[in-house]
């Protein structure tokens, strides 16, 4: 079985980055080569900040080079839940920061001529029961009422097949703020906009140690050190050991995809006539969406202990794509591939800088295609404005989640209340 990622299959000729050797210096060094790291960089060197990633493995191995691709708006949850929970005025600015995302991630494609397939039509919210529809519609009055957004429309069960060719689901709504790309060829493109700034990227260079000496941050890594006056830690669902009280506040849990072939376009503009990114509404959810190459990408929950169960995961996820699309049942699967999705114990992404003056975020549970390079550029400004942060998401403190040695065994007890959930609900 091939475990190939579909997007390194088709990723843009890659810059192959040297590994750290020897001691450097810089302002301000950046642990983890994804997006938000990437961006802290790119924002840092805009600024004449002088910037060093450090990448354990390679630009993009983690999350961000191989997600759905799907940048959209919001967060896990409704808004009228976070209003509900935080206020109506702090929704308004989580909403409003949401959609910025999006915005500077099209600005950073555009100017530096990104290619990535990056199309901004929107995406459309499935419902799997037609009480999730109803649901819908609430949310839809709630935005326009309390948060002024007006960019919500519902789509009623027969009128389904104006956004999807399928019976499964009962509706659903489109919000034509939200976006798709080509994951990896983002974080490529970011790399090479931060690297013409005169930052400096090192991959193979996993940070082993962090220590403080006279008002620096010592970085060290199996061949060299990095001494740097700030440290920015944003290994989101991949922290390791590096620091314990980032790791304690972040459980990964696992997603995976599969992809077909190459499809008539015919055929795709049959299947999502509009080119959304797609989601459906069950507790275990289905995401899917056309490719720039005309494959569908077709992602959900996976967690296997052994080989045999592997297989049996991408079975049922293809399983799953059948029952949505029948009409796919002769359509080979190419590639399936996984990694990890970082969420907090809020369900919101998490930002801020520790006691120790290191600099974080994670957390973004799904929604890091379009948050995780705000937040880069949220900590950018931090750094240059001596620590001063004004953000939503903020957390003055990073509190470990229970029992987090625990987390894989709660993940999958979890998982299987949800599908039950799904089943009954």
């Amino acid at each position: 079985m091939n475990f190939l990622s579909m997007w390194e299959a088709t990723a843009n000729e890659r810059t192959n980055f040297p590994k750290l050797e020897g001691d450097h210096e810089c302002d301000v060094v950046i642990i983890g080569g994804g997006y938000s790291g990437l961006s802290t960089s790119y924002h840092l060197q805009s600024k004449n900040c002088q910037t060093i990633v450090l990448e354990k493995e390679r630009i993009g191995s983690g999350a961000s080079g191989r997600n759905g691709g799907e940048v959209l708006t919001g967060y896990l949850g409704t808004m009228q839940e976070w209003a509900n929970k935080y206020g109506i005025e702090t929704a308004k600015e989580m909403w409003q920061l949401s959609l910025d995302s999006i915005d500077l991630i099209e600005g950073i494609i555009e100017k530096h001529h990104i290619s990535c397939d990056f199309i901004r039509n929107g995406d459309f919210y499935a419902a799997y029961k037609p009480s999730h529809l109803e649901s819908m519609k609430k949310e839809q009055e709630f935005m326009a009422r309390e948060l002024g957004y007006e960019e919500i429309t519902i789509i009623e069960k027969d009128s389904l097949n104006t956004e999807l060719h399928t019976d499964f689901y009962h509706g659903g709504r489109v919000d034509k703020k939200s976006a798709h790309f080509h994951p990896l060829n983002y974080a490529l493109g970011l790399a090479e906009a931060a690297v013409q700034l005169d930052g400096r990227i090192f991959e193979y260079s996993e940070a082993v140690r962090v220590e403080r000496q006279d008002n620096r941050v010592i970085v060290h890594t199996s061949n060299g050190r990095v001494l740097a006056n700030e440290i920015v830690i944003v290994t989101n669902a991949y922290s390791g050991d590096l620091h314990q009280t980032i790791k304690h506040a972040v459980v990964p849990v696992e997603s995976i995809m599969i992809s077909t072939e190459p499809l008539t376009e015919e055929l795709m503009n049959d299947l999502i006539p509009n080119n959304r990114a797609i989601a459906d509404s069950k507790n275990l959810l289905y995401y899917f969406r056309r490719t720039g190459d005309h494959r569908l990408a077709f992602g959900g929950s996976g967690r296997a202990a052994s080989m045999h169960g592997l297989k049996r995961m991408y079975d049922d996820l293809h399983t799953g794509m059948l029952n949505v699309f029948p009409q796919l049942k002769s359509a080979p699967i190419e590639y399936r591939w996984g990694g990890k999705v970082g969420f907090t114990k809020d369900m919101l992404p998490y930002i801020g800088q520790l006691e120790d003056g290191t600099y974080f975020a994670f957390g973004y549970g799904g929604h890091g295609a379009a948050m995780a390079s705000m937040l880069g550029k949220v900590i950018a400004n931090a750094i240059i404005n001596d620590g001063e942060m004004n953000n939503p998401l903020k957390v003055e403190k990073l509190k470990p989640i229970p029992f987090h040695s625990q987390h894989a065994k709660a993940v999958g007890l979890i998982k299987f209340y949800k599908k039950f959930q799904d089943f009954v609900s």
